[in-house]
């Protein structure tokens, strides 16, 4: 039986907080459960944020947490703001506007240190961002 166990990350929310031409702005909730009796410090965890077009899937974004301190036996809820300024968002905006809707997938890896071990622990989550997110985030309603 294994002394320690590996940490689960999970992609726990995405909050669309503004959308023009030429911008997106996201909060993406990201939960590192640790299981251990001991800390561990989730070292980094880089992500990237992936729109499908009619073609294929494109990265119209990045973000990464930075160190955070995961306590024994308990987990961590790490917020991340992201923002894309990109010609690819056009792309996924047309898309968006003739379906009424579009797929937004977070996919990434974290990077767990305990004392002399380490973990690598993917995750990836596919949202669908929908017109009545689109005008919440417009109208200050988006919760």
């Amino acid at each position: 039986m294994p002394l320690l166990h590996e940490p689960e990350v999970s992609l726990e929310d995405v909050r669309l907080c503004s959308l023009s031409i030429s911008s997106l702005e996201l909060d993406v909730a990201i939960r590192v459960q640790n299981p251990n009796p001991l800390g561990v410090t989730l070292r980094d965890l880089p992500f990237k944020v992936l729109c499908r077009d009619a073609e294929r899937s494109r990265q119209i974004a990045s973000g990464k947490t930075g160190r955070v301190k995961i306590p024994a036996r308990d987990s961590t809820l790490v917020h991340v703001p992201v923002s894309s300024d990109n010609a690819i968002l056009i792309g996924a905006l047309a898309a968006f506007v003739t379906r009424g809707s579009v797929k937004v997938t977070i996919t990434g890896t974290a990077v767990i240190d305990c004392i002399f071990f380490s973990w690598s622990v993917p995750f990836s989550k596919t949202l669908p961002v929908t017109m009545e997110q689109v005008m919440g985030s417009l109208t200050g309603q988006n919760a």
